[in-house]
């Protein structure tokens, strides 16, 4: 099996997406430098001598995977065409909302899709409305906040989000929740220092 076939397999098993939409995800990604975040000697050996060695197919991992979490979240989101067509809006409202910070939207290329995540869908399996109150949950995030750290966020459960269990963000809201108790969630997290 060739290196191309291998990697079209993997990244179709592990991300269930196509290596095209791998290049498409990795150009959207900042150009890391590792060594720009490199230890003072000193701290390093210690490190080291704790056992704490540093592992460079680490960061390899790490970039993968946020990668193929970048092009999932692509591949399965909705063109602003669908969004409008779905919510009955027009397609100048869905770009108002997402300047506005009421619609999530990640960059495509040279146009904006629309994840998933903060959909109610129909039979057909296009947006019918965006989850109730979560613009006003996504008016509080970051706006440069990375596309797999809202992802995270929403779907991770929050322990201020309480009923019988910490609820995620969209379960929250698709429950009933208060809106005004999802915001603050969003609003008071510490996103830089995660």
């Amino acid at each position: 099996m060739s290196t191309t076939d291998e990697l079209e397999r993997l990244l179709q098993e592990r991300f269930e997406i196509s290596t095209t939409q791998f290049v498409d995800a990795l150009k959207f990604l900042p150009i890391t430098r590792p060594w720009a975040a490199s230890l003072a000697e000193d701290a390093a050996r210690l490190l080291d001598e704790a056992g704490l060695v540093e592992n460079p197919d680490a960061f390899v991992a790490a970039g993968t995977e946020v990668a193929g979490e970048v092009a999932r979240l692509a591949v399965t989101a909705f063109t602003a065409d669908e969004v409008a067509s779905g919510l009955g809006i027009s397609a100048s409202r869905v770009r108002q909302k997402r300047l506005a910070g009421e619609l999530w939207a990640i960059p495509d290329g040279q146009t904006w899709v629309f994840p998933i995540l903060q959909f109610e869908t129909g039979d057909d399996g296009g947006p019918t409305r965006q989850v109730r109150g979560l613009d006003q949950v996504l008016k509080q995030l970051p706006a440069d906040l990375h596309p797999v750290a809202v992802a995270g966020f929403l779907r991770t459960p929050q322990p201020d989000l309480f009923h019988e269990r910490p609820r995620t963000v969209i379960e929250w809201l698709r429950d009933g929740g208060e809106v005004d108790k999802a915001a603050a969630v969003a609003a008071n997290a510490d996103w830089y220092t995660v």
